[in-house]
């Protein structure tokens, strides 16, 4: 709960009721306040608002279209218990209006932000506040509470001056009953009219003396030299007056000047408004009146003055957006006027021309300023042209551009001058006049183009030679690219095909068991060709760069080390091995297997080069790609990266071969030594993961081929240990559902996970399987396949967690691109088993996934 105010209600109702203010007319000095706090929110309603004891009042509004409203359904009066500054970002989440029908309605509001209104003893009276129909969860910013704060202490200056008013006017009041003891209600008559007289020959504004017994008002003779209405062609009535004032005027001059003819205790009347001339135009009229009443207190007459205040608008409006002009465009130009008096030798700079100089804007200045600031170099020329503007002869234009040296930072500027000297009656030249700016920075710009356009030539014959080679690594990265898409489309049908292959052999083997040796061993022969067939496959996609890959944070430095031994096995004692290990080695994130695969790859390619032994050399170090690198090697970005090479001595490769050497099939070895996927394996490996692939050779002097990988960023995430069984089987209240658009594969993967002891549905597509999800609450497991038409794997699989979280996934696919989100890289905590699989791979998969 709030504290107690340090103030009682009647305390501060009595605060409000000494303005007087309450059920006044509309004000522009109030309406225009809340029209500013509307346009600064940008909120459709903004209010000054007064509470009273049992209502709250509008002095001015926006957005509401009344002046008043009952106490509870007040959102300010929760502002005026609080007693400070109140923000509402949105007034349904607030307890305290939650049976509020401004708020609960349809449109209701809410936002609110109000400012207090304080009299000078500190009581609040009322709000300066905005509303809008939509929350504002950011609520409002410090500039905006400064402006309704100052608003609201606008309008408090506003009331002060209007209780001041009734002060003076009740002294008044005082002073004309002291002359009425004095005098007769006549004699009172008397002096006025002859006031009125005196002032009517005094003066050029108009005068009007209103009889409100006979409602006849007499006018002077300026309603028709200022106004142009003739005293012969008006009606003298109060309605001829009030029907001249502008339309949109009318209702308010009417009712505030009937207030005070009403009201026996006011005797003073002042306002503004548009009143009509002549010829139709209207000019703004400042008009005050003094009523005069008889003994009784009635009002019987009216007198009062109308000053022209059009002229004086008019010249303030301009000189104000004129000076405005001016400052903004020097400001814009960065223009600085200077003057010097030449018969007192004053010159006048402002700071900006200060700032030309090295001189600090305080700083007094002289005209010894200005000829020892200027570069020694420039001094004649400048102030031969300043002489020459001076002389009443010669009366030159001056118009210079020189180099400063800073007075105080000793900084060399360039300034561009321009003036003229202001000459007497007697031709002597009395002052110059004129403008600097400071085109430092042009001059610079010059100086650089010029520099710029002496080497054009050469730059230009470089561009072309770097866009001829950028254009070539283009074209063999786009065939690269196509080749690339052809063996991944060819290696995801085959694996499709393999999947059936030895996924029915398995079953077929396990069927058979120990009763048919001889076709065990056809069956043997037949799944060992489906594997090496499977292989094929994935050298294709690893080319394509369509396999899935399981990276890891790496230490090439230990990779490289750990697999030494395997290095030797395979390079034969004619081949001496060197590892260079670089120093502070960055880690990477790869595929373990993959990346062994591909250096296991290099080094036998390297040992079939040096046909007589030689020398591998295997390095590692740290490298960094510049903006100029990357623009010559199209799909590495920037950055920094780890280098793994592999050096031999061998025979070295042409430039044609190089060319060729990265594409599927493409061997140099004779028919039956190689299937030409070695290297394209390593090419589609590397790329995947981020990185570039590099060949350096010469015929005869041996070849590098060095791997750039990503630098890895971050900690380093545990591998998932999984414990492998020998076919772990499944019992039959676990459910899997089986998501396979190939009718094959999905018939195998059944069969295979029956005999495994699962209970299993089967979808040939996702729209199947949400239905089965829907109808089948026990199923424990989705295996899907991830390329599918229509919805894909991935989109199924967040529909399936979206409707049931605690169901397991496990994708299956024979060629990902892009399907698991980061370009076929599997994201942490994603099972997948890859296509052909066999029955043993896919139990312990499914264990593995099932008791996560």
């Amino acid at each position: 709960m709030p504290a107690s105010p340090p103030w009682t209600e009647a305390e501060r109702v009595a605060a409000l009721q000494s303005y007087a203010i309450l059920d006044t007319p509309t004000e522009p000095e109030f309406d225009d306040l809340v029209r500013l706090a509307a346009e600064v929110f940008d909120a459709p309603i903004a209010v000054v608002n007064l509470v009273a004891q049992d209502r709250q009042w509008f002095k001015a509004e926006t957005g509401i279209g009344a002046r008043e409203m009952p106490l509870d359904v007040s959102i300010c009066a929760h502002a005026i218990l609080q007693n400070d500054f109140m923000v509402i970002p949105d007034t349904r989440d607030d307890p305290r209006f939650a049976g509020n029908p401004l708020v609960t309605a349809q449109e209701g509001l809410r936002f609110y932000a109000g400012a207090l209104l304080r009299s000078t003893e500190g009581l609040p009276i009322g709000t300066v506040c905005v509303l809008d129909r939509s929350p504002r969860p950011q609520g409002i910013t410090a500039h905006q509470r400064l402006v309704l704060e100052v608003l609201a202490r606008q309008v408090m200056t506003q009331l002060e001056l209007r209780r001041a008013l009734g002060a003076q006017q009740e002294r008044a009041e005082e002073l004309r009953t002291q002359m009425e003891q004095r005098a007769t209600v006549e004699a009172a008559l008397r002096h006025t009219e002859e006031r009125l007289r005196l002032a009517n020959r005094a003066t050029n504004d108009a005068i009007w003396d209103w009889d409100l017994v006979t409602n006849h008002v007499t006018w002077n003779e300026a309603l028709a030299s200022a106004y142009g209405h003739g005293l012969d062609a008006i009606e003298t009535t109060g309605e001829w007056w009030i029907s001249q004032i502008h339309p949109e005027d009318q209702n308010r001059i009417d009712h505030s000047i009937h207030n005070v003819i009403d009201d026996p205790l006011a005797h003073s009347w002042s306002d503004e408004y548009r009143f009509r001339r002549a010829d139709g135009d209207y000019a703004s009229i400042f008009d005050r009146g003094h009523v005069i009443r008889d003994e009784a207190g009635t009002a019987v007459r009216m007198i009062g003055a109308m000053l022209d205040l059009t002229e004086q608008q008019r010249t303030r409006a301009e000189l104000a957006e004129s000076e405005e002009r001016l400052r903004l465009a020097t400001q814009a130009a960065e223009v600085g006027f200077w003057d010097v008096d030449v018969i007192h030798d004053i010159l006048t700079w402002p700071p900006i021309v200060k700032r030309m100089f090295g001189i600090s804007a305080d700083v007094p200045v002289s005209m010894r300023d200005f000829y020892e600031g200027l570069h020694p170099d420039d001094r004649e020329a400048t102030s031969a042209a300043f002489a020459a503007a001076c002389d009443p002869v010669v009366r030159g234009l001056y118009d210079v551009e020189y180099r400063t040296v800073g007075k105080e930072d000793r900084l060399l500027r360039w300034v561009a001058a321009k003036g003229r000297g202001i000459f007497d009656d007697e031709g002597q030249c009395i002052r110059v006049l004129g403008t600097a700016i400071d085109i430092t920075e042009r001059k610079r710009a010059e100086a650089e183009l010029r520099e710029l356009n002496e080497g054009l030539e050469l730059r230009v014959a470089r561009e072309i030679s770097e866009r001829g080679q950028a254009q070539d690594a283009l074209r063999q990265a786009q065939k690269m690219e196509a080749v690339g898409q052809l063996t991944g489309g060819i290696a995801h049908d085959f694996n499709n095909m393999l999947a059936v292959v030895i996924g029915s052999l398995d079953l077929l083997k396990r069927r058979l068991g120990d009763t048919d040796a001889r076709a065990e061993r056809y069956i043997d022969a037949a799944a060992d060709g489906a594997q090496r067939a499977a292989a094929l496959t994935q050298r294709l996609l690893a080319f394509s760069r369509q396999q899935p890959l399981s990276p890891e944070v790496l230490d090439a430095n230990k990779l490289v080390a750990g697999m030494s031994d395997l290095f030797s096995h395979s390079l034969g004692g004619d081949i001496r091995l060197e590892t260079v290990l670089g120093a502070g080695l960055w880690r990477t994130h790869a595929d373990r297997n993959q990346l062994e695969n591909a250096l296991l790859n290099l080094a036998v390619n390297a040992r079939d080069a040096m046909g007589e032994g030689g020398r591998l050399t295997i390095e590692t170090q740290n490298v960094h790609f510049d903006d100029r690198y990357v623009s010559e090697n199209f799909g590495v970005p920037p950055g920094q990266y780890i280098m793994i090479a592999v050096t031999d001595t061998g025979t070295g490769m042409p430039a044609e071969v190089i060319a060729k050497a990265f594409d599927p099939f493409f061997t140099t070895k004779a028919v039956g030594k190689g299937t030409g996927l070695g290297l394209s394996q390593v090419y589609g490996f590397v790329r995947q993961s981020g990185g570039h692939v590099k060949i350096y050779s010469e015929p005869g002097q041996g070849t590098t081929i060095k791997i750039y990988l990503p630098r890895f960023f971050g900690e380093a995430l545990e591998a998932p240990r999984t414990a492998l069984k020998d076919l772990p089987l499944g019992d039959l209240q676990e459910v899997v559902l089986v998501v396979e658009d190939e009718p094959t594969v999905r018939q195998f993967s059944v069969e295979a996970l029956n005999e495994l002891g699962y209970r299993v549905l089967e979808a040939d597509g996702a729209l199947a399987a949400l239905r089965l999800l829907d109808a089948h609450p026990e199923i424990s497991l989705l295996f899907t396949d991830i390329v599918m038409p229509d919805i894909n794997g991935r989109k199924l699989a967040d529909e399936a967690k979206r409707r049931r979280d605690d169901i397991r996934i496990l994708f299956t696919t024979g060629f990902t691109p892009n399907a698991v989100v980061h370009n076929g890289v599997l994201d942490p905590g994603v099972e997948l088993i890859s296509k052909p699989f066999t029955v043993e791979q896919l139990a312990a998969k499914m264990r593995s996934v099932l008791e996560r």
